[in-house]
């Protein structure tokens, strides 16, 4: 019974709608209300970088993916390398302008298709100094290597003098080539549209491959770029889905899913296999992402 009449007697008043920046009113049974100030929410600050900085980084992306070089004052410091790589679509893109001038070009003098491809997939390999194609001959021959044990051929037991590399090298030149010399049967504009799409989309997918999969230490390329910060692959990601968007039209939800597509399986690989990524990895996922939405493209034209 006193404990139902204490119960009675108390008054609970209800809580004040809580809102930032409002106080919050606390009812107790034994004291007057009091007042308490929520603590202001910590803001997220995203700062840009100086334009130092800046130039350091579009200067470390340039030098790295092609044969131009920016010229610094100092060397860049190692947290530069890793944010280096938002730009990687931006000199993508350079590249394919570089491609698909030349195509032009050739197309304007009178030149067959092929030809044109042929000078065009050249003048890209020539600005990259075929960067990406010597690092998928790496890893080829690194899984040529663990298939054929020996490296004598055949009952004859001779030495291998053509290397798995240089095969897997050759073939990526042909569909390259092929490709190419197929869009719109020589259309140059649509040769334009997919050389900026497929050459921004694929490095975009080498700084989301360099995020998820761990740097394999003593290979160069790993060592310096490190972990991209998550802002800055999603402003990479960004970058490369707007400049598919506005070049591919009605083929943009294609060539983004088959790239994707092509870059996760190789990103799977670089995870059960190599347990990380190194430059051989990045280079392999830039070229079968660019191949895969070649084909992607020539499979609903």
């Amino acid at each position: 019974m006193d404990c139902c009449r204490w119960a009675n007697s108390v008054r609970f008043l209800p809580f004040e709608q809580l809102y930032f920046g409002h106080t919050v009113t606390y009812n107790t049974p034994m004291n007057e209300p009091s007042q308490t100030p929520l603590p202001d929410p910590t803001p997220v600050m995203l700062k840009p970088p100086s334009p130092e900085n800046l130039w350091g980084e579009l200067a470390v992306a340039m030098s790295y993916l092609t044969r131009f070089n920016l010229r610094l004052k100092e060397d860049p410091k190692p947290h530069i390398f890793c944010k280096s790589m938002t730009w990687f679509p931006l000199v993508g893109v350079l590249v394919g302008v570089l491609g698909a001038g030349v195509d032009w070009i050739f197309s304007r003098i009178g030149m067959q298709a092929l030809i044109c491809a042929t000078f065009t997939v050249v003048a890209m390999l020539w600005a990259t100094r075929a960067l990406h194609e010597e690092e998928f001959a790496s890893l080829v021959n690194s899984y040529g290597r663990s298939v054929g044990q020996d490296e004598k051929v055949g009952w004859l037991r001779e030495e291998r003098s053509v290397r798995y590399g240089t095969l897997g090298v050759v073939l990526i030149i042909i569909m390259k080539i092929g490709a190419i010399s197929s869009f719109g049967d020589g259309d140059e504009t649509f040769i334009f549209q997919i050389l900026i799409a497929s050459g921004a989309w694929s490095r975009a997918m080498m700084v989301a491959a360099a995020w998820w999969l761990r740097p394999l230490q003593g290979d160069p390329v790993a060592d310096n770029f490190q972990h991209p910060p998550v802002l800055r692959v999603m402003v990479a990601l960004g970058i490369g889905a707007v400049l598919v968007y506005c070049t591919m039209d009605d083929y943009t939800t294609m060539v983004l899913s088959t790239g994707t597509f092509a870059g996760l399986i190789v990103a799977l690989i670089g995870q059960n296999h190599l347990r990380g990524y190194n430059g051989a990895l990045l280079g392999t996922l830039q070229e079968i992402v660019e191949l895969a939405m070649f084909g992607g493209v020539l499979a609903v034209q």
